[in-house]
Formats: C-alpha cells, sequence, structure tokens
C-alpha cells in the first residue's frame, strides 16, 4: 500500500504503522529530537491525508456534548453528575482513553457504593458521549466494545404465601381493593 502524506508541520516522516487499536501512527522527527504523534488517516480516492487529533479533554467534551445538545433538563442533571464522578476518578484527554481507563470509571463508581442501576445509567451516558466524539473523528469507539459492561440485577420474583393469599380474599370480601381475585387464577 502506498500512503502519501501531506503535512503542513516543520517534520520530517520517520516512520508509519499501525497502533493495536487501528489508529495510523505516524512517527515525526525534527533534527535530533523524535515526537510521536497520533494522526488519523482517512482515504480519499487512494490519497492518504494526515489530520492532527486535537488533545481534548473528556470532562470539557461531556461539558461541550450537553450544552450544545437537545437534552432534557433532567437528563442533563445525569450527565452532570455522571461528569462529577468522572472528575473525581481523573480526566484524560480523548486520544488517551482506554478500555482500562473506562473500566477503572466503572470500578469507581461501584466503589462509591451506588445502586448496580446508577452505574450503568452513568455509564450510558458515557457511552452516548463518547459515541458522540466518534462520529466527530475524535476518539475510536471500538474501545467501547472491548468494555465489561455491568450487568442488570436480576430481579427476584416472589411468590405469594398461602397465608397472604388468604388475607387479599378476605379483604375483598370486606369490600376492600377492588376486584383482586380476577387479578388471580384459581384452578
Amino acid at each position: 500500500m502506498n500512503i502519501r502524506i501531506e503535512t503542513n508541520f516543520p517534520f520530517s516522516v520517520s516512520s508509519i504503522h499501525y497502533a493495536p487499536n487501528g489508529e495510523l501512527l505516524v512517527v515525526l522527527s525534527s533534527e535530533s529530537a523524535t515526537e510521536e504523534k497520533k494522526y488519523e488517516y482517512t482515504a480519499s480516492l487512494g490519497c492518504g491525508q494526515a489530520v492532527e487529533r486535537p488533545k481534548t479533554s473528556l470532562a470539557e467534551y461531556v461539558r461541550r456534548y450537553v450544552g450544545s445538545s437537545n437534552i432534557k433538563e433532567k437528563t442533563k442533571s445525569s450527565y452532570h453528575l455522571m461528569l462529577k464522578h468522572l472528575l473525581r476518578y481523573g480526566d484524560c484527554t480523548l486520544d488517551k482513553i482506554t478500555t482500562e481507563y473506562l473500566q477503572g470509571f466503572i470500578g469507581h463508581l461501584e466503589a462509591t457504593g451506588m445502586a448496580q442501576n446508577t452505574v450503568r445509567l452513568y455509564f450510558q451516558k458515557m457511552t452516548c458521549v463518547l459515541h458522540n466524539a466518534s462520529k466527530e473523528g475524535l476518539f475510536d469507539d471500538r474501545i467501547l466494545q472491548r468494555v465489561q459492561r455491568v450487568k442488570r440485577p436480576k430481579d427476584k420474583k416472589g411468590f405469594l404465601t398461602e397465608a397472604e393469599l388468604n388475607r387479599l380474599i378476605r379483604a375483598r370480601r370486606h369490600g376492600k381493593h377492588g376486584n383482586i381475585e380476577s387479578m388471580f387464577l384459581f384452578s
């Protein structure tokens, strides 16, 4: 494969290789110093173009996403709560987010003692933000596919005891609680 890189940077290209996450890495050198930067490779009729990804903070991106979206106020508040936990966990730039970082964030949320459904909600908000960043070319959403999600808690289905059933029937006979008997199938 031939790649032609056009750049406005005062560097020369010393090597090009793919990172484990599939990103194209371009190693640039300037006289004696070698500096590695991440670039996005976009194909356009067989010609490549190197575009530097901006170093956007995740927290900054969340604020911008919530501010510019048509999101209901109640939903915005859950984004802000998720952001508060993100800042406690530790912010990083979008290009530095890894599967381990996201797993650590889930672990941080669980360690606070919040309910599983709340952990799931906050991580769902994080996922929405990261998918949007991916659409803008700022994040590789394949990283999200490797994150082990929080499982939904299984509802314990209980059965009424014989005493509870008798209480319901007695309540019905005394005219309380409407038509309760119709809710049960008796054989």
